[in-house]
């Protein structure tokens, strides 16, 4: 299994080119946190990437991860979204979600380097709750034991979401990761993310 976690509002149609071989699993849309957890308890494959909210999903589960498969991908992470975008900001968006979904997920993709395809039928309901996870969630506890031979940040230089920072805070909590920068934004498109990984 080749699996792919998306980030918040990163919907298929968003994304491009969507290798046939990636199981692709979009937070809050398909299944929250422990949903996702539940779901992949008896799975396991050669790769996992994680995308933003969902790279903060398998980090903070990284030895549930780690367990089942053999290499972890993190684009775009980190350890607390709101040490780096204030929490106004997420709270103003899931205000403005409830009036206005379409224009909030547009102006979110543009901003993160991401096509602007939104799907018709949108759960204005279910994107709220992966914006309340991201003003809530945080890394902690991480246990010292847990060893991770192929674990990679990507993090691109141009980010207009997270600023670098966020890939080496991660290093500090993941002494063992590799970490590759690209001359990039929030999103960096499938066949760059291959490249990175066949080199």
């Amino acid at each position: 299994m080749k699996l792919f976690i998306s980030g918040w509002a990163g919907f298929k149609e968003a994304l491009g080119d969507i290798p046939e071989e990636l199981y692709f699993i979009n937070p809050f849309l398909d299944f929250n946190e422990e949903g996702i957890l539940d779901f992949l308890k008896d799975k396991s494959g050669d790769v996992v990437i994680g995308w933003s909210t969902g790279g903060h999903i398998v980090l903070k589960n990284l030895s549930f991860f780690s367990e089942r498969f053999k290499k972890i991908v993190i684009l775009a992470g980190f350890k607390k979204f709101i040490d780096y975008v204030p929490a106004r900001i997420l709270l103003r968006m899931i205000q403005k979600m409830q009036k206005e979904p379409v224009n909030v997920i547009r102006e979110f993709l543009y901003k993160a380097g991401a096509i602007n395809r939104i799907p018709t039928d949108i759960n204005s309901a279910r994107l709220i709750k992966g914006l309340e996870f991201l003003i809530e969630s945080d890394i902690q506890n991480i246990k010292s034991h847990i060893k991770v031979k192929n674990l990679l940040l990507i993090h691109g230089k141009f980010d207009k979401i997270l600023p670098i920072k966020a890939v080496f805070d991660l290093k500090k909590l993941f002494p063992q990761a590799k970490i590759s920068l690209v001359e990039k934004n929030h999103w960096i498109t499938f066949k760059e993310i291959n490249n990175l990984l066949l080199s």
